[in-house]
């Protein structure tokens, strides 16, 4: 990250004066041009979630296909049983593309019991909470969440339930935004016997099912490794995957707190 940082500055400056730049998007396969729309006066543009292509997908979906594309490749197979905590996005049907036995879901509320199917607007979605997913035990072989890990109130409960619908070898593939000035997650938010307390003032993310957005619980650090860890994963790994020619750039935070880096995760049950 210290390495690339010069290079990353520079592109993103040059990206943001030009409102884009032309490159290849691996989601639809096009060469084309990303978008980049200008922030607000006295605001800060988050690059890992603009660079649009015209097929959708923003900078933060590409990484994601990247670090997907080269596991698939060094596990020289398409895993049969898959399942991913997201539905209603243009990312879902690339990795469905991808992955012909992918089970796709969002949460859709805190009343509704996982592995439920609820009518609405896009039709029947499958309702599942990452606290307590219906799959079955050992029962998947590669699970995905991508930027909802940060939305959880128990970060640890959900590895765990990762790593029990996984068959002994398969993988959790995941992303977050990680700020790499943080050497331990921040608590932003919390459930005391159920009860809702921000321990710092609220932050919300975008959410595809909920205009109001996502409230956010916490924002990771580098602590996160040990967590996956001490979930019973034997094995983890990170991919930086910034590439400007894929239109892959950090989120270009000028705030190093709050900068974050394309990164994602994959861990292997043993």
């Amino acid at each position: 990250m210290d390495l690339l940082a010069p290079t990353a500055v520079t592109v993103e400056q040059w990206s943001l004066a030009q409102g884009g730049f032309p490159g290849y998007c691996r989601g639809c396969g096009d060469w084309g041009q990303f978008s980049q729309s200008q922030p607000a006066a006295g605001d800060w543009a988050n690059l890992m979630e603009g660079m649009m292509c015209s097929c959708g997908l923003n900078g933060r979906m590409r990484g994601i296909l990247m670090a997907l594309d080269d596991l698939l490749l060094r596990l020289g197979r398409i895993p049969a049983t898959a399942a991913v905590f997201e539905r209603l996005t243009p990312l879902f049907p690339r990795l469905l593309e991808r992955l012909p036995g992918l089970t796709g879901s969002e949460y859709l509320g805190d009343s509704l019991a996982s592995g439920s199917v609820v009518q609405t607007a896009w039709g029947g979605i499958r309702h599942e909470s990452l606290l307590a997913p219906s799959f079955g035990d050992a029962s998947l072989d590669l699970v995905m969440h991508f930027d909802v890990l940060e939305h959880v109130p128990d970060v640890d409960q959900a590895l765990r339930e990762c790593w029990r619908i996984l068959r002994p070898g398969g993988w959790m593939l995941f992303s977050c935004p990680f700020y790499e000035e943080l050497e331990s997650t921040i608590v932003r938010a919390r459930l005391v016997d159920g009860v809702l307390e921000h321990v710092l003032e609220p932050c919300y993310h975008g959410n595809p099912v909920d205009g109001g957005g996502a409230l956010v619980f916490s924002q990771p650090g580098w602590d996160l490794w040990e967590r996956v860890q001490h979930a019973g994963f034997g094995r983890v790994g990170v991919s930086l995957c910034f590439d400007p020619v894929q239109g892959v750039l950090t989120d270009a935070c000028p705030y190093p707190d709050g900068h974050a880096w394309p990164v994602v995760f994959a861990a292997q049950k043993p």
